[in-house]
């Protein structure tokens, strides 16, 4: 995806990091469609079986719409054979601005054997990301 200069411009960008936990994922721009979300989680995919490492906390701090439930479900079946199934995630909405319409996504993802949850907190999340470690 081209890197997307502000909220109104049309793209992301994912920077992707190794910490001694798991792979932080920070994206920034412009997500409102499926397509690129795909491509974003695609991404995400790669470096996790890169590295082997077992958690993954994503920050999202885009602009642009949550999809529907039927385009999370497009979403889902995308990530299957990725690597997410042996993988805890954390993904954190830090604009606070769609954590209801996020938690679709949870609620689908755990329908299909992921351990993922949605947060509106970094800290919240980290936190979990490590229980029963």
């Amino acid at each position: 995806m081209t890197p997307g200069s502000g909220p109104d411009e049309p793209g992301f960008d994912l920077r992707l990091e190794t910490e001694s936990s798991g792979l932080v994922a920070n994206v920034t721009g412009r997500i409102d469609t499926l397509d690129a979300l795909i491509a974003m989680f695609l991404r995400i995919a790669a470096e996790l079986r890169r590295t082997g490492l077992r958690s993954i906390l994503v920050i999202d701090h885009t602009h642009g719409v949550v999809p529907p439930e039927d385009q999370l479900r497009k979403l889902v079946g995308a990530m299957e054979g990725q690597g997410f199934a042996t993988v805890r995630m954390a993904y954190v909405d830090a604009r606070g601005t769609a954590i209801s319409r996020m938690e679709v996504g949870e609620i689908i993802g755990r329908e299909h054997g992921y351990e993922c949850r949605v947060f509106d907190n970094e800290a919240r999340a980290r936190i979990w990301l490590h229980y029963g470690e």
